[in-house]
């Protein structure tokens, strides 16, 4: 297996047509290559101007030298002298062959001597299933299908052999200066934001076991997945969706939380419309075309989980029948048991469903209540959000079997500090945003109660700053606050803990661990004296 930097695919960020052709190179290149994966590179063109680009792909052998392969997703088609990506004009072999010689011009200026190694450049389309009949002159020979990617050793071979190399450069370049260059290791300062930015470097979004849940998935048409806080649950939830809806299915995307809902709505919506992204609530809110009049009506009912709307929901499907070819539920463990006996109806016949869910962060009921799907629950058990730090501190609170990342970063002391909590909450902000220099936007402060019965009370002004509940945008001096129940499934860089009162249920350890864990650097918990 070829060595990738980084290591894994960014699923979240990346478009659903590298992410394919990084699992495929992944699986059918050999430990010869390192793999550079949207690699950015910053050089200068002919008039010294500075310029700036991504290589999707950048494949390095040590005695062979250099492929820079473009990926293209979606309908490509070439139609009277030009390229067209779904229907937009575009240019890939122009553009891997500028990426090429950018980065043969960068590697020569920081050697300071000509590299002794060829420089080639393909296009990918791992949309196409088979070659085209003729390929334009430009392209020929340049071409990396879908079906092509089950024998990438060989094509990258090829495509190097037959590159030339400038005549009368002779000599070697060891591996090591070229990942110094390509690749560099060096050392931040020691604030708060600059570890940030360094431990960002050692996290995962998808670990090996991770993978292997995602083949589980293609195999059962019926699932449920535990895991602990920051086991990955929601990015694997979403890229199973994002695989139903590249496959050409329908998806039902639903979690408890508005905010997590959300933050999810805002990843799919990049790749597929196929997908439904809901809060269960404002999904048969959507849904059934509630009128504000009968909402009013019901909102403070107790039983609206529980009763109310799963009976709503089922009277309306025995009239407009709707179905989907897989329903995924985030946070399982917060969903009503009445809730599981309607959702089926959503299936269509031979469809999917998966559950993910979390027993410690079951904070609204006495038990957890989850559909019997026949056979036990699958686990993740490794933790890929916090650092070793906090990881510790969520041990006492933590019933789910997890452990660590083998290179999760240290990270920050949990800081606990007890006395008045307001004075205290000014003192923390100031340190975090003078001192440490993080930005307001990576740092939430979360209670247990509505802002007005905290410590706060109805003056939101802290200090130099000003506490704003559940903001939809920030102005200067602006820091969010959310109650913990709010914030679940989310997360912050800082995260502040208002008002801990053990003696307020609401506090209890399963409250504490959800809100602890949504801590990804430093968490700062303020105890009532």
């Amino acid at each position: 297996m070829a060595e990738f930097i980084p290591a894994e695919c960014d699923y979240q960020k990346r478009p659903l047509s590298e992410q394919m052709v990084f699992e495929e190179i992944r699986n059918n290149l050999s430990n010869d290559w390192v793999v550079f994966h949207s690699f950015d590179y910053v050089t200068r063109d002919l008039a010294r101007q500075l310029w700036d680009g991504e290589i999707d792909f950048l494949l390095y052998h040590e005695r062979k030298g250099f492929l820079v392969i473009e990926v293209k997703g979606g309908s490509i088609s070439f139609l009277n002298g030009q390229w067209l990506q779904d229907g937009r004009p575009m240019d890939p072999v122009e553009q891997a062959k500028h990426n090429k010689y950018a980065v043969m011009k960068l590697l020569q200026e920081q050697l300071q001597r000509p590299v002794p190694l060829k420089f080639a450049h393909a296009v990918c389309f791992p949309s196409c299933d088979c070659h085209a009949t003729v390929w334009p002159p430009e392209a020929k020979g340049l071409v990396i299908t879908k079906d092509d990617l089950k024998n990438i050793e060989n094509i990258a071979c090829r495509l190097i052999d037959d590159a030339p190399i400038p005549q009368r450069i002779s000599g070697r370049v060891e591996i090591s200066e070229i990942l110094d260059i390509l690749s560099p290791e060096f050392e931040y300062g020691q604030n708060l934001r600059d570890r940030i930015l360094d431990d960002d470097r050692q996290f995962f979004l998808l670990t090996r076991q991770q993978c292997s849940i995602l083949d589980a998935l293609r195999n059962f048409p019926k699932l449920q997945i535990e895991g602990g806080a920051g086991t990955g649950k929601t990015v694997l939830a979403i890229k199973k969706a994002n695989m139903v809806a590249a496959a050409g299915g329908s998806v039902l995307l639903l979690c408890f939380n508005e905010l997590l809902a959300k933050k999810i709505r805002k990843e799919v919506g990049k790749y597929h419309s196929s997908i439904t992204v809901g809060a269960f609530f404002e999904y048969c809110v959507e849904l059934m075309q509630i009128s504000p009049a009968d909402y009013e009506k019901h909102k403070n009912n107790p039983l609206l989980y529980s009763k109310v709307l799963p009976e709503f929901l089922g009277k309306f499907l025995d009239n407009y029948p709707a179905s989907y070819d897989a329903i995924i539920v985030d946070e399982g463990q917060d969903f009503n048991p009445q809730i599981w006996h309607v959702l089926p109806r959503l299936l269509a016949p031979n469809g999917h469903f998966y559950i993910f869910y979390d027993p410690d962060q079951n904070i609204f009921r006495d038990q957890l209540d989850l559909p019997d799907f026949g056979m036990p629950p699958v686990s993740l058990s490794r933790n890929c959000r916090n650092t070793q730090k906090i990881f510790e501190a969520l041990t006492p609170y933590r019933t789910v079997k997890m452990e660590l990342l083998e290179h999760s970063p240290v990270g920050s002391e949990v800081i606990t500090r007890i006395g008045d909590c307001r004075p205290l909450l000014a003192q923390e902000l100031n340190r975090i945003f003078r001192e440490e220099r993080i930005i307001q936007t990576d740092v939430v402060v979360l209670g247990g109660h509505s802002l007005k019965n905290t410590c706060i009370g109805d003056d939101p002004q802290v200090g130099d700053y000003r506490l704003v509940d559940q903001p939809k945008q920030f102005a200067s001096g602006d820091v969010a606050y959310y109650t913990y129940m709010k914030f679940k499934g989310c997360e912050a860089k800082v995260v502040i803990l208002l008002d801990i009162d053990e003696s307020d249920p609401r506090w209890n350890a399963s409250g504490l661990y959800t809100a602890m864990s949504r801590a990804v650097h430093q968490l700062i918990i303020l105890k009532k004296g």
